[in-house]
């Protein structure tokens, strides 16, 4: 794909292959003004090697200097590359001219970077199944961003052998044993043994232990923190924090713990050559039938790690995505980006929850070793939902709602459990400011609810006195029925009541005289009291309170 001339000056790339290179790899960026749109493959060449089928590749020019490399940026944009990898980090000036004059990107590679390396890495990114070990480990990438958003830090994930399978892509602020690290793909040997001698793999290879490792400036090394990444015991690997320009989040150790667990399952397909993507795949499968229950639970828990009999309660979160001047791209990337910071922070609560997405929400199954939670249990673990609300909202720019639906006695009980959730998600919705519930806390609103959705399957049953007074106040533009709900509602406090309608007392007591001999209702009568709300409320909530029989309220009221 050419691209448009333009003045030869250095430019940023936006794009994920070329963004990467450049920000972790350390590579130079120069040539045509823009950035390429679209790259489909990486192609390596050699001087004198016959161009075709480069149509938007990235091109990694290999033995190629001086003349050559000329020819070749030449040659490679005449043949539609996307862009040209050249060895040294700045291009040439000729190099730079070739690449303006023939409209195309040039990347410079530092000499100390190997060509493998660079092609493993744009690889990774693209998702290709090319050789190099990052390539099977994009999942591992996207793991490694989260924590790094998590965190404020700079991510790596090692395996045993210290070889580095993926890291965050926020290089600028990577310190010089990272870059060493990234630059030959291991962490290097004076390091390490310096961290065995103060035996940091020792305490992460025993359990969840987060370890701090203090900041050495003489060596160009940062703070870090490091968890391992553990699979019955069996040490798999490390997850690598780094602190950058800012300190790291207050909770970072807790954010680490969790994605150290979620890792350990894509180390041990790492070991064994498998498929990630695929165990990832079929694993959030297997969530999602167990949270919908379309499939029996008890075949699913011998495959999730979970007891048959165990309970597990569910907190259902809603991110309250707007719509309008959104496409569907950007809320399906904020959702992926969401249920990665819900896994993380449910991996570091409890070792075995699950997450899965169903009508849009996200929902965290979170499996009890034991009975069902105490009411000082239920609390922590609202306390957990508030501290995940926050997480979302602060990373996802939505304002976040979560309910805790409560606990499913066993596994085959959770899709009851995530409907209660659904629904109370959709009554709290009506108070944005609210950020955490308990669905034990709107049991008395979503009763309320229930009773009002009934109403609506039996339009025969209204109180004629209330009908009569919705039908005055659209004749005469009056506030007679919504001053009679809030005053009902207000347990009859006129002074509040008129305080929150902004009226004066004896306004709001003319009304409710005025509302009671329209509708001919006994106000000191519990049963017309109760009659009057739940029909004035069916009218208020109309479809949202499932009363489609229900008289709609005055649209001339205000409200």
């Amino acid at each position: 794909m050419n691209m448009p001339k333009g003045p030869a000056r250095s430019v940023i790339s936006t794009h994920p292959v070329v963004r990467r290179l450049v920000d972790e790899l350390g590579a130079g960026l120069a040539g045509a003004d823009g950035a390429p749109g679209v790259i489909t493959d990486v192609v390596i060449v050699e001087p004198g090697d016959r161009l075709d089928g480069l149509a938007d590749a990235l091109v990694l020019a290999v033995g190629a200097r001086g003349d050559e490399a000329v020819a070749l940026v030449r040659s490679a944009a005449e043949a539609g590359a996307a862009a040209v990898a050249v060895r040294g980090e700045v291009p040439t000036p000729e190099v730079r001219a070739a690449a303006v004059d023939a409209g195309i990107t040039v990347l410079g590679v530092p000499d100390g970077l190997r060509w493998d390396t660079v092609a493993a890495e744009a690889r990774a990114v693209l998702g290709a199944g090319g050789a190099g070990a990052a390539d099977r480990h994009g999942d591992l990438f996207s793991l490694a961003q989260t924590v790094a958003t998590l965190t404020r830090g700079v991510v790596s994930v090692e395996d045993s052998a210290h070889r580095v399978l993926a890291y965050s892509t926020n290089g600028g602020e990577a310190d010089e044993l990272r870059r060493r690290s990234i630059l030959g793909r291991t962490c290097p040997e004076p390091y390490l043994a310096l961290l065995r001698e103060e035996g940091v793999y020792r305490r992460v290879r025993s359990g969840d232990e987060v370890v701090e490792v203090a900041a050495r400036p003489e060596l160009g090394v940062r703070r870090r923190l490091v968890a391992g990444i553990n699979a019955g015991g069996r040490p798999l690997g490390t997850l690598w924090v780094q602190e950058g320009h800012q300190p790291l989040a207050e909770r970072a150790d807790e954010a680490l713990r969790g994605a150290a667990r979620l890792a350990a399952s894509q180390l041990v397909d790492h070991y064994f050559q498998g498929d990630s993507s695929a165990r990832l795949s079929s694993r959030a499968g297997l969530a999602h039938g167990l949270l919908t229950g379309r499939f029996e639970a008890s075949a699913l828990a011998a495959h999730l790690g979970i007891g048959p009999t165990a309970a597990a309660s569910v907190v259902a979160v809603d991110l309250r995505t707007p719509d309008a001047g959104e496409g569907t791209g950007s809320g399906d990337v904020r959702l992926a980006e969401a249920v990665g910071i819900v896994s993380v922070h449910a991996a570091a609560y409890r070792r075995n929850a699950l997450v899965a997405v169903a009508c849009g929400q996200i929902y965290a199954m979170l499996p009890e070793s034991g009975p069902a939670p105490t009411d000082a249990e239920e609390e922590s673990l609202a306390r957990w939902a508030a501290d995940l609300v926050t997480a979302l909202r602060r990373h996802t720019g939505t304002p976040v709602q979560a309910v805790v639906a409560g606990t499913a006695a066993r596994l085959d009980d959770i899709p009851a459990v995530k409907l209660r959730g659904y629904r109370a998600l959709g009554l709290l919705a009506r108070n944005p400011e609210r950020a955490v519930a308990t669905h034990r806390t709107l049991t008395a609103a979503l009763l309320v609810r229930d009773v009002l959705e009934l109403l609506g399957t039996r339009t025969d049953i209204r109180h004629p006195g209330v009908a009569a007074l919705l039908d005055h106040d659209r004749a005469q533009g009056s506030e007679l029925a919504r001053s009679l709900l809030r005053y009902l509602d207000g347990f009859g406090d006129v002074a509040a009541v008129a305080k929150e309608l902004n009226v004066h007392p004896n306004t709001l007591r003319y009304r409710v005289r005025k509302a009671a001999a329209v509708t001919g209702l006994d106000l000191d009568d519990p049963e017309h009291r109760l009659a009057a709300t739940l029909h004035l409320r069916c009218a208020a909530e109309g479809e949202t309170a499932g009363c489609p029989g229900g008289q709609p309220w005055p649209t001339n009221a205000v409200r």
